[in-house]
């Protein structure tokens, strides 16, 4: 194998392990938004049920202490959701931002995959022209070579009286 395609072959396993990784870094991010997500719905879906449950309450019987402490619990509440949702967000601009590497990546193997086809294309190509010469030389040979013996066998004639002789 010649330098050149040794070093391209470094250089992409170099792309490889770097697209892996990347790889890897976006399931990890991905992941951690999907539990993002997740724990705000958590959190939804506990405020509707505290707010419905408390609601009925409130219908029957409720005191200003309870109804301050309600209004607080839900305050609190609407906060963690708040706050989990900028959790999200940030975890989606994370996941973006993996995926957009992830592709460059991806797209950095290709190339160097494309870049060593062509190189073997191209020495391909090289010994095929070096075998074409070497069989256009081995003709021109023969053709001349043939050519001297058909030159040197006219040029010598049988005499008619029987002994080969030179004109």
């Amino acid at each position: 194998m010649s330098s050149p395609q040794s070093s391209l072959i470094a250089v992409l396993e170099q792309a490889e392990a770097a697209r892996d990784e990347a790889q890897a870094l976006f399931e990890s991010s991905r992941k951690a938004l999907e539990a993002a997500r997740r724990q705000l719905q958590s959190l939804h879906d506990f405020r509707q049920q505290y707010e419905t449950r408390w609601q009925g309450q409130f219908r029957t019987s409720g005191g200003v202490e309870i109804m301050r402490c309600y209004q607080d619990f839900m305050t609190r509440l609407r906060d963690a959701e708040a706050d989990q949702q900028r959790r999200v967000d940030h975890c989606e601009q994370a996941s973006e931002h993996r995926r957009l590497e992830l592709i460059e990546r991806e797209r950095k193997v290709a190339a160097v995959a494309q870049l060593m086809k062509r190189r073997e294309q191209e020495q391909a190509q090289r010994e095929q022209r070096r075998e074409q010469k070497a069989t256009d030389e081995i003709a021109a040979r023969l053709t001349s070579t043939v050519a001297l013996q058909s030159a040197f066998s006219s040029a010598t004639t049988v005499s008619p009286n029987g002994g080969g002789r030179t004109v």
